[in-house]
C-alpha cells in the first residue's frame, strides 16, 4: 500500500486512515498545498528520491503520477507498467505531522523564485487536458531545480533499476540462429561480481573492459557490423557503453539489465545525437544472438525501447532548461502545448492504407534476389495486384524451395510498411523496432506498392535468410496466368542447411565433390545441383500452392 503523508495543514480536507507502514521503495509520499496567485496546489514529493507529482485535484496523483512517468523515456514501457502498478495498487492518506521531506520545502522556493514563469506557463496550460498539463508541470519545476533536478530523476532512475530490472534472456537449447562462434568470454563469467563497486574489484573491472573489447572488434568484424558505415562512431557508442556507463562504480554486464541501455541511450540523446546508436545496438545484439550470448527477441526489446525513448524525448521537459523556456514568448508557450496536444492525438494512429483501388487491376513485375549468395540466385514472377501481401510472401518461399515451417516477413523501408501475418506479430524478432508500421499481410494487397520499390524478405530467423525484393515495373491490361514465373537463376535454398553460409559450404563442397555422406543421406539419397533450376516445374509448383 502507498501511504501519502500529510501534515496539519490538511486535516480538513483528508481523513487519517490507518494501516501498515509502508515499507517498499517509492511507496512513501509527502503532500504539502501551496498557493500560487490565487490557486491551491498540492506538491506529492517521493521520500527516497524526492520525485514530485503536483495536482490541482487531491484525487488526481493517480493520473499525473502516470503522466510524469510515462514521459520518462530512460525507463522500458516494461519497467513503467511495473512501477505504476506498484505506486497506485492502493493509496493511504496518514497523518504524520512529525515527518515531511525536505524536498518540500526547495519546490516551494523554486516556484517562489519563478513565479512569473510559471505563471506563464499555467495560463498556457489551459489548452492541454488538465491531469496532462500537471505531470509536464511536476517535470518542468524538476529540471528548474537544474543540477538538483537532474539528481532527483537520476535516483528514481537507479531505484527503477534496481526493484525492476529487465531480465536478459539466453537463447533456447539448440537455436539454429546461434551460428557464430564467440571470441570472447560469456559476460556471465563475472555475474557473481555484479552490483560490486568497480573500485574494490580493480582486477575483475580489468578483465571485463579486456573481455568487452575483444567483443566489439568480434562484432565489427561480422556480417552484422560490416552493415554499418561509421566503425569508429559505432565503437564510440560501445565503448561508452559497455566499458565506461556500466562499469562506473558498480559492475554491471551486457547481460545484467536490458533497461540499461535505455538510460545509456538517454544520455547519449542529451548529447545531441539521435538515432544512430539504434542501429549500433540492434546490429550489436543481432550478433550476440548469433554467437548465444542473448536470445534473439532480445534484439527486439533493445529497439523497440529505445525508439520508445526517442519518441518521447521531445516531450519530456528535462530535455529544456529552465532558462530556454523563460525566453519562450506567450505565443511560442501556446504553440507549444499545441504541438504537443496534436502529439498525443496523433499517436498510435494508422498511417497505412492496405488497399490502392487504381492499382488493383495492374500486374507486377517482382523480381527476388538471395541476398549474400554467389553465383546469382534469383526469380522474375508476376503477380496481380489485388492479391494479399501473404500470397506475395508465399510465392517467395515456394520458388525458392522453402517449406513454410518457419516465420517470414517483408520490409518496404521507403515507406516503412512491415508486413506480416497476425500470427507471427510479437512472437519474435521484429527488425526495425517502432521505426516501422505493421501491417497485417493478409489485409493488405500488392496494389500497395509502387514501380522501383525496394523490399527486403525475411524467411526463418534462425538460418536467417535474407531475399531482396525489387518492384521492376507495372503492366496494365496483362491476360496471362499470374502468379507466374518468368525468369530463374539457381535452384533455390535447402532448408536447415545454416543459412547462406551453410549453403556456401555445402555449393564448393558439391562443386569439388566432397560432400559429406551424411548431408547425401539428409537430402534423401540425391545432391541437389544449385546451378539448375526447372521453371516449368516452378509454375508447376506455383499451380499446386494456388489449389
Amino acid at each position: 500500500m502507498t501511504q501519502i503523508n500529510f501534515g496539519d495543514d490538511l486535516t480538513s480536507q483528508l481523513t487519517n486512515e490507518k494501516g501498515a507502514q509502508a515499507r517498499k521503495p517509492l511507496k512513501t509520499w509527502f503532500i504539502s498545498p501551496i498557493n500560487v496567485e490565487g490557486q491551491t496546489y498540492y506538491l506529492h514529493v517521493e521520500k527516497l528520491t524526492g520525485l514530485l507529482v503536483i495536482t490541482k485535484e487531491l484525487s488526481s496523483f493517480t493520473e499525473v503520477f502516470a503522466g510524469v512517468l510515462y514521459s520518462m523515456g530512460f525507463l522500458t514501457e516494461k519497467q513503467q507498467d511495473r512501477i505504476f502498478d506498484r505506486v497506485v495498487d492502493s493509496v493511504q492518506y496518514r497523518y504524520n505531522p512529525d515527518e515531511t521531506s525536505s524536498m518540500i520545502a526547495v519546490y516551494k522556493q523554486c516556484i517562489h523564485d519563478h513565479q512569473a514563469e510559471i505563471t506563464k506557463v499555467t495560463k498556457a496550460g489551459v489548452q492541454l487536458p488538465e491531469d496532462m498539463f500537471m505531470s509536464d508541470l511536476s517535470l518542468f519545476l524538476i529540471t528548474m531545480l537544474g543540477e538538483q533536478g537532474s539528481q532527483v530523476l537520476n535516483h528514481f532512475c537507479q531505484i527503477v533499476n534496481e526493484e525492476v530490472p529487465i531480465k536478459v534472456a539466453k537463447p533456447r537449447s539448440g537455436a539454429k540462429y546461434c551460428t557464430v562462434k564467440p571470441r570472447f568470454r560469456d559476460p556471465r563469467d563475472w555475474q557473481e561480481f555484479t552490483g560490486e563497486l568497480s573500485t574494490d574489484n580493480p582486477t575483475v573491472v580489468t578483465a571485463i573492459k579486456k573481455n568487452n573489447q575483444k567483443m566489439i572488434n568480434h562484432f565489427l568484424k561480422s556480417r552484422d557490423g560490416e552493415m554499418i558505415i561509421n566503425h569508429g562512431a559505432a565503437r564510440a557508442v560501445l565503448e561508452g557503453y559497455l566499458n565506461d556507463y556500466l562499469l562506473h562504480e558498480q559492475i554491471r554486464l551486457v547481460t545484467t539489465n536490458l533497461a540499461l541501455v535505455n538510460v545509456y541511450y538517454c544520455f547519449i540523446l542529451m548529447a545531441g545525437q539521435d538515432d544512430f546508436p539504434i542501429e549500433v545496438f540492434e546490429r550489436f545484439f543481432t550478433f550476440l544472438s548469433r554467437t548465444g550470448i542473448v536470445s534473439q527477441a532480445t534484439t527486439q526489446h533493445v529497439v523497440d525501447n529505445m525508439q520508445g525513448a526517442l519518441e518521447t524525448f521531445d516531450l519530456n521537459l528535462g530535455e529544456t532548461s529552465g532558462d530556454q523556456i523563460t525566453e519562450l514568448s506567450d505565443d511560442e508557450i501556446d504553440q507549444l502545448f499545441t504541438d504537443l496536444q496534436e502529439f498525443n492525438h496523433q499517436e498510435g494512429q494508422d498511417r497505412s492504407q492496405s488497399i490502392h483501388p487504381e492499382r488493383l487491376g495492374l500486374t507486377y513485375e517482382v523480381t527476388v534476389t538471395l541476398n549474400d549468395f554467389k553465383p546469382l540466385m534469383s526469380r522474375k514472377f508476376y503477380i496481380a495486384g489485388d492479391q494479399p501481401i501473404a500470397n506475395l510472401q508465399a510465392v517467395i518461399i515456394e520458388i525458392f524451395h522453402g517449406n513454410f515451417e518457419h516465420m517470414y516477413d517483408l520490409v518496404n523501408k521507403q515507406s516503412g510498411d512491415y508486413f506480416i501475418l497476425p500470427d507471427f506479430i510479437d512472437e519474435d524478432f521484429l527488425p526495425g523496432g517502432g521505426k516501422y508500421n505493421v501491417v497485417n499481410a493478409e489485409a493488405a494487397t500488392v496494389s500497395m506498392l509502387n514501380k522501383g520499390d525496394q523490399l527486403v524478405f525475411h524467411y526463418d530467423y534462425g538460418d536467417d535468410w535474407v531475399f531482396n525484393v525489387k518492384i521492376s515495373k507495372t503492366v496494365a491490361n496483362y491476360v496471362g496466368y499470374q502468379p507466374i514465373v518468368v525468369d530463374a537463376h539457381g535452384y533455390g535454398i535447402i532448408e536447415g542447411i545454416g543459412g547462406v553460409g551453410g549453403l556456401e559450404n555445402y555449393y564448393q563442397d558439391y562443386l569439388h565433390g566432397r560432400v559429406d555422406p551424411a548431408i547425401k543421406e539428409w537430402l534423401g539419397g540425391e545432391l541437389i545441383d544449385l546451378d539448375k533450376v526447372d521453371i516449368n516445374e516452378l509454375n508447376h509448383q506455383l499451380r499446386i500452392l494456388e489449389e
